[in-house]
């Protein structure tokens, strides 16, 4: 009987994963004094905990995307009236869940995020991070917004 459990119990976290998923990014453009600030778009309830996790590696994120009236005159004669957007920068998330795939330790489940780093202005993709990983705290394994923070703050550099 005894083994029996242990069999079971083996084969229960046979399937589990015990480490951290190596992050993939890639950087499109080389861009001067690349940016430190942002405003995120798509990161649903996880807002914040991507926030704390990018401020913990030296980013800044803006809570609102804001667009400004800029007034130009452009001639003596001739005043031009535009909005643009107030932040240049923003990082938009796009997330699939894994439902099937749980934390034993929590109520946590597998994400998998792709971060892209958009250039607002020209509408250009500038860096891309993808990341599998939990939700929330699953010991031994790290949340995935920590880890898609430090692979940003890496690549980023």
């Amino acid at each position: 009987m005894r083994s029996i459990v242990l069999i079971m119990i083996s084969m229960v976290f046979a399937g589990c994963q015990l480490a951290d998923l190596r992050p993939q990014s890639l950087v499109m453009t080389n861009v001067a004094g690349k940016p430190r600030e942002f405003i995120l778009l798509g990161a649903e309830s996880y807002e914040g905990d991507l926030t704390v996790a990018l401020f913990r590696e030296g980013f800044k994120v803006k809570p609102i995307a804001i667009t400004q009236k800029v007034t130009e005159l452009e001639s003596p004669s001739r005043l031009v009236e535009y909005k643009e957007a107030g932040y240049r920068y923003a990082l938009k998330l796009s997330i699939s869940h894994d439902f099937l795939w749980t934390c034993a330790f929590s109520s946590g489940h597998r994400v998998n995020v792709t971060m892209t780093v958009i250039d607002i202005q020209t509408n250009e993709t500038l860096a891309i991070v993808k990341q599998t990983g939990p939700d929330r705290e699953c010991p031994p394994l790290t949340p995935v917004w920590l880890l898609l923070a430090k692979e940003l703050s890496k690549a980023w550099q």
